[in-house]
């Protein structure tokens, strides 16, 4: 399913003269049977089974969908472009780290990351400014208590939702920390680096390759690509944005190690750097420092010198969970209570052998930057598979509450809304009752 979009951006290529027709218009804008399609397969891909009547769903769907971008264009609403061109890297960023990196992706695309990017500009335009318009509208709608017993006491007994077992799960992280020798051998091998690039002994994009500890930027000789403030860490992007064009910097520290840094390219408020990591190394004496840590901090709790949140706030390095008590948020609901099918696999298998109120010993962390980290998991609580009880799962049944009020709102605006809209179906859809009901061709 990560490369969903991808794989049906080429079939899609191949059977152009087959599903590219128009299948409805809703005020200008038109809808393709491709469109359908694609939305179509990718559900075919996730569900082993669909209705019968699922493509009539989906069509009303992206009906509404048009109506809400017609809403836009009406009401002059546009998303900016340096909103688009955040949310087209952080998708390149999140392909790339499934694929193995930038080179793999253009690889599989068979294009330039840039090609790619123009290729679904205005895609993705029209997707954030029908986000941007369903957040307005729905922004203020809230549902009291007594709306979610309501909706609870009008789900059947025997159509109760069962909700699998879940976990109250949290953690304390610590990085081992390298050496002083470390850091000083470390800091001279760059810096060695610096000097011989300067007096010409060495080119600093084949020095990159070779030595860089970066391993995301190395293959492209250290180059990080345009960003612009706000986007690296202040030490670093301080320095690069003082650099003259071609100038290297002195050697800074970030706590990613030590770099030196080639200014490539200046474009308005971006800039295009190389640069060049060396990390100090961690050696084994660092690793087991590190366990004893975290050891004592677990002997403490046991021994209620300390709770475990507040040890989490103290000690943890782990800037997501360590201001929640180190506890796991599930990001849906906003609850500690996790689904054990949610939680990394690695957790989970820990999981599995704990009682409500154990503290893991030290364990292995793997960081996307190929470093490692160590953490103790305390489990706070379990609560067994069970039918949909209010009490216990109030904040689920409030998210579903609020999501139906939500849906019922949009179709209320679209009923009323798609009066004065000219909207047409192709009638090979006349099936789709639903659907065929917004048909209001205006003269």
């Amino acid at each position: 399913m990560l490369f969903f979009l991808l794989l049906t951006g080429k079939s899609m290529a191949q059977t152009t003269t087959v599903l590219e027709e128009i299948i409805a218009v809703v005020g200008e804008n038109v809808l393709l049977r491709s469109d359908l399609e694609t939305e179509y397969l990718q559900m075919k891909t996730q569900y082993e089974t669909l209705p019968p009547n699922y493509k009539c769903q989906l069509l009303e769907q992206l009906l509404m969908q048009q109506l809400m971008l017609h809403k836009a264009e009406v009401d002059s609403s546009y998303v900016s472009e340096d909103l688009i061109e955040s949310e087209l890297e952080s998708r390149i960023r999140f392909y790339s780290q499934q694929i193995g990196g930038q080179a793999k992706l253009e690889k599989y695309l068979g294009k330039s990351i840039v090609e790619y990017k123009e290729e679904i500009r205005v895609t993705l335009e029209k997707q954030l400014r029908i986000q941007d318009i369903q957040q307005k509208m729905v922004r203020d709608i809230k549902v009291s208590p007594t709306d979610v017993r309501k909706f609870f006491e009008a789900i059947p007994k025997d159509s109760l939702p069962v909700f699998d077992a879940e976990v109250e799960v949290g953690q304390i992280v610590i990085t081992p920390k390298p050496s002083t020798f470390a850091k000083e051998y470390a800091y001279n091998t760059i810096n060695a680096y610096r000097e011989d690039i300067m007096s010409g002994k060495r080119d600093f994009s084949v020095t990159a390759r070779a030595y860089s500890d970066d391993i995301g930027s190395k293959q492209k000789g250290g180059e990080l690509g345009y960003f612009e403030r706000g986007q690296m860490l202040p030490t670093f992007e301080g320095m690069a944005f003082k650099l003259k064009k071609d100038s290297v910097s002195p050697v800074i520290e970030t706590d990613f190690g030590y770099h030196i840094l080639l200014l490539i390219d200046r474009k308005g408020e971006k800039i295009n750097v190389r640069h060049i990591l060396v990390k100090p190394k961690i050696v084994s004496t660092d690793i087991d420092e590190t366990k004893r840590v975290l050891e004592k901090i677990a002997s403490d709790i046991k021994k209620d010198s300390i709770t475990f949140c507040q040890a989490a706030a103290k000690f943890s390095e782990d800037i997501a969970t360590k201001s929640g008590c180190g506890l796991f948020i599930d990001p849906s609901l906003g609850s500690s209570r996790m689904l054990v099918t949610a939680l990394e696999p690695d957790i989970a298998l820990a999981v599995q052998s704990m009682e409500p109120g154990d503290i893991s010993s030290p364990q292995e962390v793997a960081n996307q930057d190929g470093t490692s980290s160590y953490r103790i998991l305390y489990l706070k609580s379990e609560i067994e598979p069970h039918v949909a009880d209010i009490k216990l799962d109030y904040q689920k049944l409030q998210a579903f509450a609020l999501e139906k009020k939500k849906i019922e709102e949009m179709k209320k605006w679209a009923t009323t809304y798609r009066k004065n809209t000219y909207v047409w179906i192709d009638e090979s859809y006349n099936l789709c009752e639903d659907a065929v009901k917004w048909r209001n061709i205006l003269k």
